[in-house]
């Protein structure tokens, strides 16, 4: 029976969430970034999803890192009790397609939607998310957001980061073993 290191697997959840803000920090450069950041954030997570996936063979590598990940967007302000559900539910609907199909490059995608939950009230709140970066970052950046401010644009960042999530983890598999 293969030991299971615990503090691997905290190591790599711990990658995975500043993995995920640390790419959310280009979106100061202009404000189509930040609606793309999830994208980033999905093809360099994969890396650590992977790892938690070799260390903890059982159903919950990906009901881990959304339930921590939305934790810390909780506590941080970053978020609220709904994008803190979504995680969790990205989470373990990738363990849950993880465990019927047995690959993790059908699974990390559904994870990595999840980091939209972020964004979300951009397109379920769009005059408060407006106003809210208007006062953060300024009037041009709040509009530039409004480019992407409707269903076509929601289903575009979810579409990108589906795909660099399914490209990032073909990539750790293919030269992780």
């Amino acid at each position: 029976m293969k030991k299971i290191n615990y503090l691997s697997i905290l190591g790599f959840i711990a990658l995975y969430v500043v993995t995920v803000f640390a790419t959310a920090f280009i979106g100061y450069l202009h404000p189509l970034c930040w609606v793309g950041f999830p994208s980033l954030a999905a093809l360099l997570g994969a890396f650590s999803y992977y790892h938690v996936c070799l260390r903890w063979q059982q159903f919950g590598a990906g009901t881990l890192l959304g339930l921590v990940f939305g934790l810390v967007l909780l506590v941080t302000g970053e978020g609220d009790v709904i994008t803190f559900v979504i995680m969790a539910a990205a989470g373990i609907l990738s363990d849950i397609v993880l465990k019927l199909t047995s690959r993790p490059a059908y699974a990390y995608p559904v994870l990595a939607i999840g980091v939209i939950s972020w964004l979300l009230p951009l397109w379920t709140r769009t005059q408060w998310y407006h106003d809210g970066a208007a006062e953060e970052l300024g009037t041009d950046y709040a509009e530039g957001l409004m480019l992407l401010a409707y269903w076509w644009g929601l289903l575009l960042i979810v579409a990108a980061t589906a795909l660099m999530g399914y490209l990032g983890i073909r990539l750790v598999a293919k030269y992780i073993k």
